[in-house]
């Protein structure tokens, strides 16, 4: 329970500081702004090290403390069955979470760019990474449902959204039209449009008759 403490503690504070950084880089509105801490610093500095410790932390805590509430269940909690669904749906989103990473390439993630990906899990959404995650963890959360993880979870879940949408203008300053035709076609996370198209195509090729 000490050890929790400990964990509790360094989530918090990481959490404090990635929302406070993430937000004050975005009222910034200035790429070389001493605030901003996403896009990532450079590589070896003392700003890239904190950024990465706190944020490693935050998602370290949580996967710990979750993990630890959601093993923890028993038959003699009624909401049982429900958080033993949202674990399974947390496990599935981290398994996307995975394949996201693969299929960009783990040397081009988290703003290493190395071309513009438009195609394939792209087509869904314009941040696949992030959408997992942000996935992965709420459900996770909610599937531990305790006053430490739950609320930590969230906090992590809102440090994704913030990095997804202070990527944004430097995204744009590197591929230019290509990138503002993109977005205005795949939205952030979820592309439900396109989800609704593809299931209505199933649909009207699985209503046609043999021949």
């Amino acid at each position: 329970m000490a050890f929790d403490i400990y964990l509790i503690i360094a989530g918090a504070v990481s959490a404090l500081l990635l929302t406070a950084g993430l937000i004050a880089g975005l009222a910034a509105r200035d790429d070389q702004s001493a605030w901003r801490i996403w896009p990532a610093p450079p590589a070896g500095s003392l700003k890239s090290f904190t950024f990465w410790t706190l944020f490693r932390t935050l998602n370290v805590v949580v996967l710990v403390l979750a993990g630890e509430r959601v093993l923890m269940l028993t038959t003699a909690d009624a909401w049982a069955p429900f958080r033993l669904v949202l674990a399974a749906i947390a496990v599935i989103a981290f398994a996307a979470y995975l394949y996201a990473l693969w299929a960009l390439g783990r040397e081009a993630t988290y703003c290493r760019a190395s071309g513009l990906a438009t195609g394939g899990v792209y087509r869904w959404t314009r941040n696949p990474q992030y959408a997992t995650a942000i996935a992965a963890f709420s459900a996770l959360g909610l599937a531990a449902w305790s006053p430490e993880a739950t609320p930590l979870a969230a906090a992590l879940v809102l440090v994704y959204a913030l990095m997804a949408v202070a990527e944004e203008p430097w995204l744009e300053a590197r591929y230019g039209r290509a990138y503002a035709d993109y977005r205005a076609d795949v939205p952030r996370f979820f592309n439900f449009r396109h989800a609704v198209s593809e299931l209505a195509a199933l649909a009207a090729r699985k209503s046609q008759p043999l021949t």
